[in-house]
């Protein structure tokens, strides 16, 4: 909604890199690694919560079927929510309430909103400001990080017991389950599965953007 995306692409290449992280979860419809409900500026409203050198957020909604809403973001240099930053989102929340109405959309699988939404081009790397093969590594890397914590969750590991299991460090399990995408590479999470005994298999299909060589 509004500004939002162009915010986000204004945070610093990390933040950016785990605001993404976090919105591709979202996507996936599981809780951010850090976040906080705002009732003050609606029911659902949640604050995703980026720490790097610096503090950044952002504000979204996600009970509605036919997407998340990015509803603002900002970096906060306060403890506090400033007044301006929640009187925002509250202004784009009551806009995408407005245009839901006027739609008709109760729980639509497809909106056919018009108005100062933009959609995604289908990977949120992409969206927030990365090309090409780094966007495509970007949402690999979320999906496998994604399936590690799954598998720590889905075992009831601590930290210690998950790190022994994956053969790495505790500060290393920590700072996966934080969102810590930066800090990870695809060869790494795909080793760190391949010793929990998780086969990983690579499907690949060619993108609808590119177009096919000519035949000699």
């Amino acid at each position: 909604m509004g500004s939002s995306r162009e915010d986000v692409r204004g945070f610093a290449k990390d933040a950016r890199q785990r605001a993404g992280y976090e919105l591709y979860r979202v996507q996936r419809g599981l809780d951010p690694s850090d976040w906080k409900p705002m009732p003050s500026i609606g029911p659902g409203v949640r604050e995703i919560r980026v720490h790097t050198t610096l503090e950044n957020r952002v504000i979204y909604v996600a009970k509605f079927e036919e997407g998340v809403y990015v509803l603002h973001a900002f970096e906060k240099k306060t403890r506090r929510t400033a007044k301006a930053d929640i009187d925002l989102a509250g202004s784009r929340l009551r806009d995408v309430l407005g245009m839901r109405r006027k739609a008709g959309l109760k729980n639509p699988k497809e909106s056919t909103m018009k108005g100062n939404v933009r959609r995604s081009s289908g990977n949120v790397f992409r969206d927030l400001g990365f090309l090409g093969q780094e966007a495509e590594s970007l949402r690999l890397r979320a999906d496998l990080m994604v399936q590690v914590r799954q598998l720590i969750e889905d075992q009831k590991l601590t930290q210690t017991a998950a790190a022994k299991m994956l053969g790495v460090t505790q500060p290393r399990v920590s700072d996966l389950v934080r969102g810590k995408i930066d800090l990870f590479s695809i060869d790494t999470l795909v080793d760190m599965l391949a010793r929990a005994g998780i086969r990983v298999a690579l499907r690949i299909h060619r993108s609808s953007s590119r177009r096919r060589p000519r035949a000699a």
